[in-house]
Formats: C-alpha cells, structure tokens, sequence
C-alpha cells in the first residue's frame, strides 16, 4: 500500500536514475500479487538492459533507519529476486552501510548502488532536492500518540471493536487523540468501520512493518529516561516485578528463546518506580552505558503471560533497531515463532 509521497519518492528516483548516460535502461511493471513468502513488497519491477532482463522486488521509504535496514536483512535471503530499496535520500555512510549488506538501493539525488550482473553501479555524495514532501504533513497515526495506539492494536486486535473511552484508558492517550488516530487508520485502510457489526483491523502485517520503523525513530527516543552502567549480567539474579518494571531487547530475547546472548540492557519502566531497580542493582549513571530504561508506555493486560518480559512486537522492534547482524537474526526467530501466526490471525 504506497501512499502518494511514497509514488511520487518511487518516480522521482527513476527519473534521476535515467539521467545515467552510461546506462540506459527499459523499465517495465510486472501485476502480480505483492506477496511472497509472506513478505509484501511494493512493485516488481522488470529492468532490461542489452538483451538481459533483470527483475527487482521494489521498497519504497520516505527515509530509511536501522528498522528498515533489519527488514531487508531478514526478506533477502527467501525472496526470488532482490530487493531493491527507493528512498528520498542515501548519505555517505548509509550508502556504505547498505553496500556492506548488499543491499541495493536507489534514492531522488541520483544515488545508487545496483549490483545485478552485468550491471554494476555505485554511486554516493549527491545532496537531495529540496523538494515538496520536506513539509508535507504526517498522518497523525504515526505520530508518537498514533504509535501507542498501534501497538496497543497489534498486540490485542480486538481492541479495535472498544469504545474509544476504553482504548484512551488502555493506551494512555487523550480520548480526543484516539478519535483522530483511528478516523487516519481507516483512511489508511488499516481499520475498516462495519457500522452495527464494529470495527476490525486490518492489513496487519504492513500495520506492524510501519510501526516497527516509526516508533524506533519517532516515540522511542522521547521515552528515554536515563542510561546507566551495572555490575556483569546482574539481570540474572534481579526479578523485576511487571506492575511497574519488565525487560526489553535482549534480555527479554534471552528468556524468551535462549538464542542469544545479551551485551544491552532495556528496561521498560514506570519513571515513578524505576530507581528501585537502580538502588537493589548499584546501578550508576553513565551516558555511555549498556543498561538503557525506557518509560512503559502501556498498561499491563491481565492475560499477559511472558510476565516480566515485554510483548514480543516489541522485543523485535527493540532488536531490529540495532543494525546488529546478531540482533537481526535473533528478532527473525521471534518474528516467525511469536509474531507471524498473531499478526496474520484474521
């Protein structure tokens, strides 16, 4: 589902690729379903140079983070063809980064990096344009309010069919904010209102994509509360109680899949509470340090069974917003045992 920044991101970095001299290129569009093993993709997209013909699954993102970066990782390797990610821009050091995990790419400056035999091209340092989309207004449901409610949403689809009331209560969000948020989720199309029968959610899978990329760029960073440096792997001894405190990141991957071995501590904690943990543990701040409280931003639902672990979409959400190939692999093992069945369940 492209929205009209995302087409108009999508044309403007074909036409600047079709300023190569060098390289000229037919594009043809391919109309078949966008979903291949369970990835959606936005366009199939059929390059022909000479006599090859090169086929490309194409992703389109008005700007790229860790999160994207993470989905493309964990799709690559299952996919047919390769992905091929369009954006407004590419620095320096993105470039070099997405080069280093052979991830192509194609942005509105003229930037490039396509590696498909016998087509090779890198290209980086150009400046983006100064164009439209820099002011154009954000749906307020990927606003910070819009992302609470989103994960409340995912994590308990049947939320939908709630008073809005109810949802504000669960979510911490302003009665008049849901209200708002949820008229933006049905323009979307992630929300169809059936008058007498309710609401339902749907398109889940793209709803839970969008999320994971916004809340780490956008809802995250204002939920910090402190950073500090501990005693070696104190966690293994410490219980947090879940009213007031439960683990993020790695820990919680730890226990929950025993996979991996955490070197960062996230908390998600309940700012009034949180130094408790911090005065038991002899926990000192350090700007620098690899224990990181985050404020809980949801109320603990009373069937939570993982306790004092953090909902799965987050502990992905937390882990994909490393860039670590470590972590990566890791949520996609959440991802396919935890989250997969829950976000396709109608």
């Amino acid at each position: 589902m492209i929205n009209n920044i995302e087409e108009n991101i999508f044309n403007l970095a074909i036409d600047e690729f079709n300023k190569n001299k060098e390289i000229q290129l037919e594009i043809e569009f391919e109309e078949k379903e966008k979903n291949i093993n369970g990835f959606r993709f936005d366009k199939l997209v059929k390059f022909k140079y000479q006599k090859k013909v090169l086929l490309y699954y194409f992703e389109i993102k008005i700007n790229i983070n860790n999160a994207i970066i993470a989905f493309f990782l964990q799709n690559k390797k299952i996919l047919k063809h390769p992905l091929l990610l369009v954006t407004r821009h590419i620095n320096n050091k993105q470039a070099d980064e997405l080069k280093k995990n052979e991830i192509q790419f194609l942005d509105t400056a003229g930037n490039a990096y396509i590696n498909y035999y016998p087509i090779y091209i890198f290209i980086k340092g150009n400046k983006p344009p100064d164009l439209f989309y820099k002011n154009n207004a954000q749906n307020r449901a990927f606003k910070p309010g819009g992302l609470r409610i989103i994960y409340a949403l995912l994590c308990y689809p049947d939320l939908v069919k709630k008073t809005y009331r109810y949802i504000a209560e669960i979510t911490n969000v302003a009665l008049g904010t849901v209200g708002w948020i949820m008229n933006d989720l049905i323009k979307l199309g992630f929300v169809l209102e059936m008058g007498n029968r309710g609401r339902k959610l749907l398109n889940r899978e793209e709803l839970f994509k969008r999320w994971c990329i916004d809340y780490n760029e956008k809802l995250k960073p204002k939920l910090l509360i402190n950073k500090f440096t501990g005693p070696e792997e104190w966690w293994h001894h410490h219980k947090l109680n879940p009213e007031y405190a439960q683990w993020g990141g790695e820990i919680a991957a730890n226990k929950l899949i025993k996979y991996i071995k955490p070197q960062d501590v996230i908390i998600y904690a309940d700012p009034k509470n949180y130094k408790k943990v911090v005065i038991e543990n002899k926990l000192r701040k350090d700007l620098d340090g690899d224990i990181t409280f985050f404020e809980k931003f949801w109320k603990v639902h009373k069937n939570n069974e993982l306790k004092d672990i953090v909902n799965p979409i987050l502990i992905y959400a937390d882990l994909i917003n490393t860039g670590n190939q470590r972590t990566v692999e890791t949520a996609r093992i959440i991802y396919e045992k935890y989250i997969d069945r829950h976000i396709r369940k109608n």
